[in-house]
């Protein structure tokens, strides 16, 4: 597991044996994902490296963070600030140290406890969400996307994405966000929300 592109591009992360990380695959279609979306709202990267989805959505939540994989990947592909929400403490100390060793924890805060309780009190506006919940707890994923509803922090411009057993179907919005888009990919079902 590395951070794929940008100024952390080839760093190793190293993540808690009981957190299932993102796989650089599902990451690496993940960001492809973004970065069409923003292509095709007229978004460039700039000429100080960053990508199209850091400039088009530069505040970004990691919610179920594990490792801190997909923020620490928006970061480094030139996102602003990235919050990172995780209610297991040794992941948490997993997510700073990534942070430190990829020189991207100033631009970061995290929050340690249970994503749909930890929502009310993140710094928004947050333009870009990551859920990634463990795949055998579908009620974490309702709640979550309830709170998301009810908290208002994401921008209604903005863009969420999810990652689910590829057996489960996608919710029809996260927050004020439709779905755009879902694709599978082998057992994970990734969805992106956009406004």
């Amino acid at each position: 597991m590395r951070v794929i592109s940008g100024s952390a591009r080839g760093r190793p992360l190293r993540a808690s044996v009981d957190i299932r990380p993102t796989a650089d695959l599902i990451k690496g279609a993940i960001f492809s994902m973004l970065e069409a979306l923003a292509y095709k709202r007229g978004i460039e990267p700039d000429e100080d490296g960053n990508f199209a989805a850091a400039l088009a959505w530069p505040r970004v939540l990691d919610l179920f963070a594990g490792s801190g994989g997909l923020g620490i990947e928006a970061l480094s592909r030139g996102a602003r600030h990235a919050a990172f929400v995780e209610s297991n403490r040794e992941a948490v100390r997993f997510i700073e140290a990534n942070l430190r060793a990829t020189s991207l924890i100033e631009q970061a805060q995290i929050y340690l406890g249970q994503a749909q309780l930890v929502l009310p009190r993140v710094n928004g506006p947050i333009d870009l969400v990551f859920a990634d919940p463990p795949y055998q707890d579908a009620r974490l994923l309702t709640q979550t996307i309830d709170r998301l509803a009810t908290c208002d922090v994401l921008v209604e411009s903005g863009a969420a994405v999810l990652e689910q057993s590829a057996a489960d179907e996608p919710p029809e919005r996260v927050g004020p966000l439709p779905l755009a888009s879902t694709r599978r990919h082998g057992r994970t079902r990734i969805s992106l929300y956009a406004g």
